[in-house]
């Protein structure tokens, strides 16, 4: 028997159906779709809301020098104002000795997004020139945030010599060769003063301090005729009327001196050095947030209170910039590179 299979006539889904098939299954994939873009735009912000939290914590703000030092007077001014704008205390933590390398390198070895370091710039610069091997690379382990300030560098002489100009000091010393004596504030002013010397063809005694405190007393005693140091460093001496400031070793006058004429000013800008400090962060941590901090620090040195009390320590402040303070460190390289064919630095006196 032939068997014949019947084909409906009429369709079992009828054409409403299938439009509606269609138009919830073209809703389901748009709500698909803005489901995923949704979820791609959390992961994409999660970075952003993150950085905007930050700091999560206390930061630490690593410097280079003794507590009470000029620069770690800044450094303790910079950190109490970035405490106050971020909303976390910035905690000052003095890494000190061997011209500051081992601040540096502690920095280096525990470095993370809220470590920074306070130092100036002959830190970075003179290292590589001293020490052979040293554990870090200024280069590649350390980044340019900020210039903060250029503490203020004096030359100041023992009123006993009688003299009122840097001329008078170089004929004081050539006259007597070997009879006086001078010291000075670590690495750079001794650097330059050393090669001013030799530069002169003078002779003096040098006289390295342990306490930073001594220099001064000894300039107002009499035992040193010569001392080129931060002004905070020196000016006890010339308060009391027991010695005098024949210039300014900046490249620009000091606010808290500004009838004290510039080396430059005077004739010997061989006596120039700058006492650039900045603030460093390091390689891992992002560009967003480098950007940040560095403009945090840029309104901080606007601000006029703050720099009236850097003034006060002993500074001149600067842009808070990244750009000066990478042109800093660039040119006391090449004024290094110049001092080194006149001096040896690592025996520099």
């Amino acid at each position: 028997m032939t068997m014949f299979w019947r084909l409906p006539t009429t369709s079992t889904c009828s054409a409403d159906s299938l439009e509606s098939e269609k138009a919830g299954g073209a809703v389901a994939r748009r709500l698909s779709l803005l489901a995923a873009l949704a979820i791609c735009a959390a992961i994409t912000a999660w970075p952003i809301a993150a950085r905007a939290e930050w700091p999560e914590r206390p930061a630490k703000l690593i410097v280079t020098f003794p507590p009470g030092s000029a620069n770690d007077a800044a450094a303790r001014i910079f950190a109490d104002a970035l405490g106050k704008r971020w909303g976390k205390p910035v905690v000052v933590e003095n890494k000190t000795g061997a011209e500051g390398t081992i601040g540096v390198g502690s920095f280096v070895s525990n470095q993370d997004d809220h470590t920074l370091l306070y130092t100036v710039a002959g830190s970075i610069t003179v290292a590589p020139l001293l020490i052979d091997n040293l554990s870090y690379d200024v280069d590649r382990d350390l980044v340019p945030i900020a210039a903060t300030t250029s503490i203020v560098l004096t030359l100041a002489v023992n009123n006993e010599l009688s003299i009122q100009s840097i001329p008078e000091l170089i004929a004081v010393l050539r006259s007597s060769p070997g009879k006086y004596a001078w010291a000075s504030g670590p690495t750079l002013p001794r650097y330059v003063f050393a090669a001013f010397l030799k530069r002169n063809d003078l002779q003096m005694n040098f006289v390295s301090y342990r306490d930073a405190s001594q220099p001064q007393a000894d300039l107002g005693e009499g035992r040193i005729q010569v001392l080129l140091t931060s002004l905070t460093a020196s000016s006890s001496p010339v308060q009391t009327g027991k010695a005098r400031f024949l210039a300014v070793v900046n490249p620009s006058r000091a606010a808290a001196l500004p009838d004290i004429k510039t080396a430059r000013e005077l004739g010997h800008p061989e006596l120039e050095i700058d006492g650039l400090g900045g603030i460093f962060v390091g390689r891992a941590m992002s560009e967003a947030l480098r950007n940040r901090i560095a403009a945090d620090v840029a309104a901080i040195c606007r601000d006029p209170d703050v720099s009236r009390k850097l003034e006060a320590a002993g500074h001149n402040v600067l842009s808070g910039t990244t750009e000066e303070l990478r042109a800093g460190i660039e040119k006391q390289r090449a004024w290094l590179g110049e001092v080194t064919k006149i001096i040896d630095i690592r025996n520099a006196h």
